[in-house]
């Protein structure tokens, strides 16, 4: 499945079932839930629930992409997919410092 492929799901989704906010409220319910989201993940991980593991790791995805749904549509940003593609070729080419077990950064005007 590609990354556009879940966007448009989530557009589609959110039509369907009639939501429709204020700009304002879309980012901050979107991010909210993107981070009740990132909470569950981390309980179900401490709780040792990995049965459950996948599914919230999917409502992380769905909610990631409804973030990069209002910054295409409404901030004109560049696509998700395409900037995952460039951040992929970014994480290439760099190194890991075995004695600091961190990578470097090679200086890059987008990611920082």
């Amino acid at each position: 499945m590609r990354i556009k492929e879940i966007q448009n799901w989530e557009k589609n989704f959110s039509r369907k079932k009639g939501i429709n906010l204020k700009k304002d409220e879309q980012i901050k319910i979107a991010i909210l839930k993107l981070t009740e989201e990132v909470g569950e993940v981390a309980k179900a991980i401490l709780e040792n629930r990995w049965d459950e593991i996948q599914a919230e790791i999917s409502d992380v995805i769905i909610f990631a992409c409804k973030i990069a749904n209002i910054a295409e549509d409404i901030y004109k940003t560049d696509k998700l997919e395409d900037v995952l593609k460039r951040k992929m070729k970014y994480c290439e080419i760099r190194t890991l410092d075995k004695k600091s077990k961190k990578f470097n950064k090679p200086k890059n005007k987008e990611f920082k």
